[in-house]
Order: C-alpha cells, then sequence, then structure tokens
C-alpha cells in the first residue's frame, strides 16, 4: 500500500503544482477554472509530454518577446512579462471599441507603433497578481527527490522495482522539464492589466494596410503574426467542431496553443520526449503476473517509442512542406544574404552583434508568418498513429495497477539512504 501512496501523491504534487494556465475569461467561475486545470493534471499525467510541448512553445515564445522588447528600448522587461503577455494577462482597450486581449507580438507591434506605452506594467505588479502556493514547491520538490532516489538506488542494488514507480519516475521526468520551463509564468493568475489607447481599432486596421484586411479569427490583431496551432481550433475545425471559446474578439487565450519554437527548443523537445518514451522501455525484463502481460508491456513500450519517432520524422518532413526548407539545427539563424551586414572576412569569426540577433528574430517571424497551414493529410495521415499511441499509453496506464496483484517480495525492500529524506 505505501507504494500505491507514495507513488500516487507523488505523481498529484508534480503534475498539480507544475501545470500553469492562462488567465481564465472574465465569466468564468471558480469551479470551471478547478474543472479546467483538473483536466490539465490529467493530461500531465497520461501524455507528460503534450503539456511539456505546449510548456516549452511558451518559453520560446516569452524569450523572444523579451528581446523583441529590449529592442524597443523597454530594458525592464523579462521573460516573466513575455509569460504575462501570451497567457492573456494584457487587455487592450482601443476607443471606442470591444477590448481584446493580445500577445506578447501584437503588444509589441502597439508599442513600436506608438500607439501603446508599457512603461506601468512592472515585474512588480505581475508579482503581485501571482496566487499560487509557493510552499507547495518546495515540498513537492522533497517528494520527488525521494522517489528518484529510491529508483536509482533500488536499481544500483539490483531491488525489484514495480512498474507504478517507474512510471511515477517517467512522469517526474517530464513534468520537471514543464515545471522549469513555466518556472517564471504567474500560476493562478486572475485578472490581467488594462492597457488603453486613444485610437480605434479600425484605425488601427486601417494604419497597417492591406495586410489587416482580412477577417481575423480570433482578434483584429491576428495579422500581426500567424496564430500557432491548437488543437480547439485547427485540428477541430476539420470536422466541424469547436471547444474554444465562441466569442470573438477573444477575451482569453485557449491552453491548448502551441507556439512556435526554434530549432533549439525543438531538439531539446526531441530529446526530452523520446527518453521519456523509451523509460518505459525499462520495464522489459521485469516480473509480471503472467507471460502475457509481459509481451504485451514490451509491444506497448516498444509502439509508444516508436510512434515517438515517427511522429518527430513526421515533424520534420511537414516542416519541409510547410517552410518550403529542411528543418536543420539552428537553420532558423540564417540570414538572408545582405551585404551590408554579412562583410566579414571568411578567416575571422565574428561575434554576434545585437543587430545580428535583432534580424535573426525578424527572419523567424517572417518565416513563421509565411508558413503554410497544417493540411487534411497530415491530420489524416496521423490519426492511426495517435490510436496506436492511445492503445499503447492506455494499456500501460492500467497495467501499473493490475501488475500490483502480484509482485516480487523484492519490492518491499527499502533503500535505506532514501529513507532519510522527509516524505510522505
Amino acid at each position: 500500500m505505501n507504494i500505491i501512496w507514495s507513488s500516487f501523491l507523488t505523481i498529484f504534487l508534480c503534475t498539480w503544482t507544475a501545470v500553469c494556465l492562462n488567465i481564465s475569461h472574465p465569466n468564468d467561475s471558480k469551479r470551471d477554472i478547478f474543472i479546467r486545470k483538473a483536466k490539465w493534471m490529467f493530461w500531465a499525467i497520461v501524455g507528460p509530454e503534450i503539456v511539456l510541448a505546449v510548456a516549452i512553445g511558451q518559453y520560446a515564445s516569452a524569450r523572444r518577446s523579451k528581446k523583441r522588447f529590449h529592442r524597443l528600448g523597454y530594458k525592464n522587461w523579462t521573460i516573466r512579462h513575455g509569460f504575462f503577455a501570451d497567457m492573456g494577462g494584457i487587455l487592450l482597450q482601443p476607443k471606442e471599441s470591444s477590448p481584446f486581449v493580445v500577445n506578447g507580438r501584437q503588444l509589441a507591434y502597439l508599442v513600436e507603433k506608438e500607439y501603446i506605452k508599457c512603461h506601468d506594467i512592472t515585474a512588480e505588479e505581475i508579482w503581485d497578481k501571482f496566487k499560487a502556493d509557493t510552499l507547495a514547491k518546495p515540498i513537492t520538490l522533497v517528494q520527488a527527490s525521494w522517489l528518484v532516489i529510491q529508483l536509482l538506488g533500488r536499481a544500483a542494488l539490483r531491488l525489484s522495482t514495480t512498474t507504478l514507480e517507474l512510471s511515477a519516475g517517467a512522469i517526474i521526468f517530464c513534468t520537471f522539464g514543464t515545471f522549469f520551463c513555466w518556472l517564471h509564468k504567474p500560476a493562478d493568475v486572475q485578472r490581467g492589466v488594462v492597457v488603453t489607447t486613444d485610437v480605434t481599432t479600425a484605425q488601427i486596421l486601417i494604419d497597417a494596410g492591406p495586410v489587416a484586411a482580412a477577417p481575423y479569427r480570433q482578434a483584429p490583431l491576428d495579422f500581426v503574426a500567424r496564430e500557432s496551432f491548437t488543437c480547439s481550433y485547427d485540428v477541430m475545425g476539420f470536422v466541424n467542431r469547436r471547444w474554444d471559446h465562441p466569442e470573438r474578439p477573444l477575451r482569453k487565450f485557449p491552453n491548448d496553443r502551441f507556439p512556435d519554437i526554434c530549432t533549439f527548443e525543438k531538439f531539446a523537445l526531441f530529446c526530452l520526449t523520446s527518453a521519456y518514451a523509451a523509460s518505459h522501455m525499462i520495464a522489459w525484463n521485469f516480473s509480471f503476473p503472467t507471460q502475457t502481460e509481459l509481451l504485451l508491456w514490451r509491444i506497448s513500450s516498444s509502439l509508444f517509442t516508436g510512434v515517438t519517432g515517427f511522429f518527430w520524422i513526421f515533424e520534420t518532413c511537414a516542416a519541409r512542406q510547410r517552410f518550403g526548407r529542411w528543418d536543420k539545427y539552428l537553420v532558423w539563424l540564417r540570414l538572408k544574404k545582405n551585404p551590408d551586414a554579412l562583410q566579414a572576412d571568411e578567416e575571422t569569426v565574428k561575434v554576434p552583434t545585437r543587430q545580428d540577433t535583432i534580424n535573426r528574430l525578424g527572419a523567424f517571424e517572417q518565416e513563421q508568418r509565411k508558413a503554410k497551414p497544417i493540411l487534411m493529410w497530415e491530420l489524416a495521415l496521423l490519426a492511426p498513429v495517435v490510436l496506436l499511441y492511445s492503445a499503447a499509453r492506455g494499456y500501460m496506464i492500467v497495467e501499473v495497477f493490475v501488475s500490483l496483484r502480484e509482485v516480487p517480495v523484492g519490492v518491499y525492500k527499502t533503500f535505506e539512504v532514501a529513507e532519510l529524506i522527509p516524505h510522505w
């Protein structure tokens, strides 16, 4: 019983404290907010790599926001500011127009065009809106450290380990990546900051020219940057189903938005998700109640790892279709040949300058803006892969509990060093 209790508690603490959602709609009740967080906590358990992908995308977007505002002269703009803007913390109130939320890129556009100023938004003001229980994080860290040391110690001493403990360790590994990415993201923020401008929404669109002539999907400033992928809008739209809020313009950003990431973040995500999937194969020679269950675990863990690898191959090929080039490491840093900016001697190592960073950021945004949308054939090809993933993952989730009915005696032996760490 102690095995089940410790694993459950560790998983609960890690997923509950790691999940950091966007600001809710003004009309959402406390019940709506709780259900939404519980839903994402569920996804953090059954598919932690999905939540990690969202988190690392938001982290990349917040970093770009920081660089962008530094370019505009706002040196006090931090990654926390970037997170706050991208999570719906900035509500724009135009003159004689309906208010709507703006993300970090759209906010930078408004500042660059001198429609607004952001000197009044301080890091302290954002921190004051941070309502998360800071005591839960150190408790979670202690509990997770105990389980990790327990697993490592048992492996070193060749003691038997249950698949439940192994799965808990895998979830912790992936969730720690999520926790790191969302370390600077304000949690449980109820209300954002209202920013006013003396111009109307119509005037902003007129000033932007033909690029703003097309109807917007979510908010009037959609023309500033291509909207990143969301399951509730992009995927469900193919089957005439919508999970996102029907109100337009938006008053909240969906939580299932996958911001565009650079190749460095994509490489990190590849390493983390591959390691998470492959970790289930550690139980290849574990003791199971029956040979059938052992065989099914081997098949499921192999499928799980294989599907993860296939997805990254597919994503690389899809990037070729969307961007017209292969997704090579740091290819996003490539600058278009600019004779004024790139006249360095080939034998001299050029130190990157601030202008180089600005040019790279602009090139990345321009490429993302011109990217082709997700096509039906991509979703059709991924559908059977998702079914295989779900079947394999579903079996392993069930098996970690079913296999507890008959476990080796060695699983009840404890690693004494781990017992020195306070845990529950």
